[in-house]
């Protein structure tokens, strides 16, 4: 019985067999959402809530969260899929899970784009977001540009 458990675990093991999660990310879809939320981290609010924050004295850059909402499957799911986004800024990092107060963006789907609110808020003080700040959608040239409300 014990000769039959190594064999199987090895061929379990074997490529095509285990997939690590990172592996099925589309590195091109992870770029072009870093795109998205450097877009949005230019608007207005998003810069205010990052002063605040940075006037608090915070050192190091500032946490943000991006969250998609889907209202209609009453669903909320983190807009990048890896444990560790490589998205940021000059003074923003974004993260998956936050430990101190941070930007937190929420996007909900619209036709060519998503309209956006955006909050501060702790780790402990998470909330679905209230009413939108602006829109962003890409234009012509692929390029995502937003707008305020």
């Amino acid at each position: 019985m014990k000769r039959l458990v190594l064999p199987a675990l090895l061929a379990l093991a074997a490529p095509g067999c285990m997939h690590s999660r990172a592996s099925l990310i589309k590195p091109d879809e992870e770029a072009s959402k870093c795109e998205l939320v450097q877009t949005l981290m230019r608007e207005q609010v998003p810069q205010a809530l990052l002063a605040g924050i940075a006037a608090d004295g915070r050192d190091g850059p500032s946490q943000v969260l991006v969250f998609v909402r889907r209202p209609e499957e009453a669903m909320l799911e983190r807009l990048f899929a890896g444990d560790e986004p490589r998205c940021g800024g000059p003074n923003y990092q974004v993260v998956q899970s936050s430990t101190s107060d941070a930007v937190v963006l929420f996007l909900q789907p619209r036709v060519g784009g998503y309209i956006y609110d955006a909050v501060r808020a702790a780790p402990d003080e998470l909330s679905l977001g209230g009413e939108a700040k602006g829109a962003i959608m890409k234009n012509e040239g692929g390029a995502w540009v937003s707008s305020s409300i």
